[in-house]
């Protein structure tokens, strides 16, 4: 029954979405797939969770609508007339700056960003490789070394340097749009990122990369579309291929993290379905357990006596972290407390991590704001088409992505990627109008 309501709530949110925005691609769709697909494999019972629990289901409905009503107040105050500027949307596409010059400074800039992230993940696994003796020896250490992410990470590390990684991937996107095909050059910078995740024996770095790369280019394919001014062509085949070589380049090095990590595949009360996955590469019950579990942390933690942290302390904890460094506040620690689903995991949502930071605010005052902010952002990227607007909605976006997990907030490689990827498009805008100029003299 519940997983009946649940899909009629995805396809009647997807449908309602297309209605408000005149796009099958939003924030509200992207929020009711997430969720559907979380609260549905749940559902599925392969493993032997607990039912979710009355105030879990409050938590997580109270939050949808809060975003729905943040959603419906831009846009019913748009159709009034408030929140609208029309003088705006005439304005010269600002977009295109940034290929004034046919895209060559984005390509360069791409190179560099790439070969940087590159180099960050090869210094770490030098570090890595004098600590354990060899490559052979830091897989049979993965969970040593997974241990010690938890506690601190492993020291010698150039702090920071691996975000431009994910700087890459953002113009990655913007320039295997613009290009209207995908290249060799689209995949450089998920080398990096892959090489880094494996170093780190991790798998959320992954995910946001492949899902930072969708989001920049379906939300530019966006614009480009839209332009009346260019004929933006793309070709599905090419793309249809390409997504699918990224996706499986994906899939082998989260199952690569997941052999080495010695992730326990024997869980007491598996569905004899799921039991024929055990020694599947693709998928299996820890997998299994990775996407569906954070729900029923919700539902342990929404029946707990809450938790004990510092007001916006997940939310801001990349600030925590660099007023740690100046000795203003203790640091506090990058991972939370667990509960038994009946398995033993950590991640409960953004609505745990929300309700921690703020209380009954986190459920319904911050999902109310962001509906607004983001929606906000939405229009006025169509109306006024700029880089910066476009690069901060993709944060957002991030945001919506990774809330069935975490507050993706939390982690530097979203805050500080934002910024180098603001101060990038300001620079490059620049750079790109100079060597149009240059070359304009030239001709």
């Amino acid at each position: 029954m519940i997983s009946i309501f649940v899909i009629v709530v995805i396809v009647l949110g997807v449908l309602f979405s297309k209605i408000l925005f005149n796009k099958w691609f939003n924030h509200l769709a992207l929020y009711c797939i997430v969720w559907g697909v979380l609260i549905l494999s749940y559902e599925l019972k392969l493993l032997p969770y607990d039912d979710i629990l009355p105030l879990a289901w409050f938590y997580i409905i109270s939050s949808f609508l809060s975003f729905v009503f943040g959603i419906l107040t831009i846009v019913s105050a748009r159709n009034l007339g408030f929140a609208r500027n029309e003088s705006k949307q005439e304005k010269q596409n600002s977009y295109l700056k940034l290929f004034i010059d046919e895209g060559k400074t984005v390509k360069y800039a791409l190179l560099i960003f790439s070969f940087i992230g590159l180099y960050a993940a090869i210094q770490h696994w030098f570090i890595l490789i004098d600590k354990f003796g060899s490559i052979p020896g830091v897989f049979l250490n993965a969970n040593t070394i997974y241990i010690l992410n938890t506690r601190g990470g492993i020291k010698g590390q150039v702090p920071f340097l691996s975000n431009f990684g994910y700087v890459a991937i953002f113009f990655s996107a913007l320039y295997t749009a613009y290009k209207g095909r995908f290249t060799l050059l689209t995949f450089l910078p998920f080398v990096g990122i892959i090489i880094k995740e494996l170093a780190t024996v991790g798998r959320a770095g992954m995910l946001l990369a492949l899902m930072e790369f969708i989001i920049t280019f379906l939300l530019f394919r966006h614009l480009l579309y839209n332009d009346s001014k260019h004929n933006f062509k793309f070709s599905k085949k090419n793309a249809l291929i390409s997504f699918s070589i990224l996706l499986i380049f994906f899939i082998t090095s989260a199952s690569i993290v997941r052999l080495t990590r010695g992730a326990t595949e024997s869980y007491s009360g598996t569905n004899r379905t799921l039991i024929k996955f055990k020694d599947n590469l693709i998928f299996s019950p820890s997998l299994y357990l990775y996407i569906s579990s954070h729900v029923g942390v919700l539902s342990k933690y929404s029946n707990s006596d809450g938790e004990n942290t510092g007001f916006g302390q997940n939310t801001f904890l990349t600030a925590y972290h660099i007023l740690d460094k100046f000795g203003i506040l203790e640091r506090p620690s990058d991972y939370q407390k667990g509960y038994f689903v009946p398995m033993w995991t950590n991640t409960g949502t953004y609505i745990r991590e929300l309700h921690a930071d703020f209380g009954l605010a986190g459920i319904f005052l911050v999902p109310y704001l962001f509906g607004v902010f983001i929606t906000w952002l939405w229009f006025k990227l169509y109306l006024e088409k700029s880089l910066i607007t476009l690069t901060i909605l993709v944060y957002l976006y991030l945001i919506v992505g990774f809330s069935f997990l975490v507050v993706i907030t939390r982690t530097s490689y979203w805050s500080i990627s934002l910024l180098l990827n603001i101060l990038g498009i300001l620079i490059l805008q620049k750079l790109a109008k100079m060597v149009h100029n240059k070359n304009s003299i030239i001709k």
